[in-house]
């Protein structure tokens, strides 16, 4: 009784450590006849004979064997049994019937052995065991001194499940302004304006509207807080060229670090001294990885005498998210030509005031052979308020106003109808220009989202963050929208189809304008 509870306590002291070191040990068996004692703790250690087979048929697929451990018969005295095995039923001829197969089938061996072995024990010898005393005369039934056991140590391979990148929500935080804030004119320490986000999540990518009254845009400087983080940029600084700089009126813009001009360069006549989505001085990427909840806080000063104005109203579009995604891989390099064309494209002028989406979409359409009608196309738009979802007002309404008035329709509709034709087609957003450069050098035209101006001209356009009723959302609009097919481009002109006639302007200004609308654009892929 002694020697049984030692082995017992033995036992589970190797349990013990073994727990320790892994997650779980399977238990095998390959001693069928005569098994030692179940152990009730998971995980138990498996005995075998290592001169039986190989041990890998005996560990589960999903496991890794570390090591083993060899455990030798050291003992100088062990009791010896005698066997008497008595046997219970005779084995009987397996039967020569077939059986026959219904759904599952049960069949019961007819050759069993149910020999039992009664040891009588022939030494009753007292001794005080010791560990290796007590590992051998427990499982003295299965082994002769001659044999040694293994143990092998073996551990669950865990399946690896990679960890879902955080969806990104876009989120847009607007100051609450009543009234314009004047901007002392002259005066380094400028005017302050602050915006408080609740928003615990982390900042991705950030985008800066802007709206600003103020003759001789050359005299502001503007930057950026985070109060919380105190980190600070420089968004805008004297734009224009020196010692002047720039000499006009007014700033309705959009800064984002993924834009194609800086907004220092920037100096225009019309609508605005400057429109657009343009990059800030410093990167709003400064900002990124870190939570954007806290107080935000704009700055805004004029550097020199005579000019004044206000700050009417600015805002954070912001893609935030619990956790930072994983990284995106590196796009590859691809060597782009200088100047590259579509050839054999041709286009009408549009029908109607404000369907030149649907007349640019049965051009490009006709360019891979689907021959589409553009009032027929126009007709299958879905119609809403917002123009993410559907065409916006009267088709043959006044050019030139913004949703919910007479407008127009954004990519996703036209993309996704052109798709229900069975054309290849996908929207894109915040596209940079060697995007549409590839596009054009492996013979795709583009129909791309711009300002029109007359005489089939291209201008810079004023952008608008519109919230739709039916939706709730909010997308970037712009007074006379317009669209155009790229066709051709060199390294400092753009050739786009504009209705029946091809039209070539510098890409600056063709950036300006395409700029306006948030790089928008409908290409031959998804």
């Amino acid at each position: 009784m002694k020697i049984q509870l030692s082995v017992n306590l033995i036992i589970s002291f190797i349990i013990s450590i073994l727990l320790l070191l892994v997650a779980s040990i399977p238990v095998v068996a390959n001693q069928a006849s005569n098994s030692i004692r179940s152990l009730s703790a998971t995980p138990t250690i498996s005995i075998y004979d290592s001169q039986s087979s190989d041990i890998s048929s005996l560990i589960p697929s999903n496991t890794v064997l570390l090591s083993h451990a060899l455990i030798t018969d050291t003992q100088t005295s062990t009791p010896t049994f005698t066997s008497s095995p008595t046997h219970t039923s005779t084995p009987t001829a397996p039967s020569t019937e077939t059986p026959t197969l219904t759904g599952t089938s049960t069949q019961t061996p007819t050759n069993a052995d149910t020999t039992t072995q009664t040891p009588t024990p022939t030494n009753t010898t007292t001794q005080t065991p010791t560990p290796t005393d007590a590992l051998t005369d427990a499982l003295g039934s299965i082994l002769t001194p001659t044999q040694f056991i293994s143990l092998p140590l073996v551990l669950n391979q865990p399946t690896y499940t990679p960890t879902p990148n955080p969806v990104p929500e876009t989120a847009l935080f607007c100051s609450s302004i009543n009234q314009p804030i004047s901007i002392p004119d002259d005066n380094l320490s400028g005017v302050n304006n602050d915006i408080w986000i609740p928003d615990g999540r982390i900042l991705l990518n950030l985008r800066l509207y802007i709206d600003i009254t103020h003759t001789w845009v050359g005299d502001l400087v503007i930057t950026l807080t985070n109060q919380n983080t105190g980190k600070s940029i420089t968004v805008l600084d004297r734009p224009g060229s020196s010692p002047y700089y720039c000499p006009n009126d007014g700033i309705v813009s959009i800064l984002a670090d993924y834009a194609a001009q800086p907004v220092d360069d920037q100096c225009a006549s019309y609508p605005h001294a400057i429109s657009g989505i343009y990059q800030p001085m410093q990167g709003l990427s400064t900002f990124s990885s870190a939570k954007i909840s806290g107080a935000w806080r704009l700055n805004v000063s004029d550097h020199y005498i005579n000019d004044v104005g206000t700050l009417n109203h600015w805002c954070l579009q912001a893609d935030v998210a619990e956790g930072m995604p994983s990284p995106t891989p590196t796009p590859t390099y691809v060597s782009l030509p200088s100047s590259a064309s579509v050839s054999g494209m041709s286009g009408q002028s549009q029908q109607l005031n404000l369907d030149c989406e649907s007349r640019s979409a049965v051009d490009w359409a006709k360019h891979y052979g689907f021959n589409l009608g553009e009032i027929d196309f126009l007709n299958h738009l879905p119609r809403s308020d917002d123009p993410e979802i559907g065409f916006v007002g009267n088709p043959n309404g006044v050019w030139g106003s913004i949703p919910p008035n007479d407008y127009g329709v954004h990519a996703p509709p036209v993309s996704s109808l052109l798709q229900n034709y069975g054309l290849t087609a996908g929207e894109f957003r915040s596209l940079q220009w060697n995007d549409l450069r590839a596009e054009i050098a492996s013979g795709n035209p583009a129909i791309v989202w711009i300002i029109g101006g007359s005489n089939y001209n291209l201008v810079n356009g004023t952008p608008h963050l519109y919230t739709a009723a039916s939706t709730n959302d909010t997308t970037i609009v712009a007074p006379y929208e317009h669209t155009v097919i790229l066709v051709g481009y060199t390294s400092s002109t753009v050739t786009v189809l504009n209705g029946s006639r091809f039209v070539t302007i510098s890409l600056d200004q063709f950036l300006d304008s395409w700029s306006a609308l948030n790089f928008m654009a409908v290409l031959a892929r998804r």
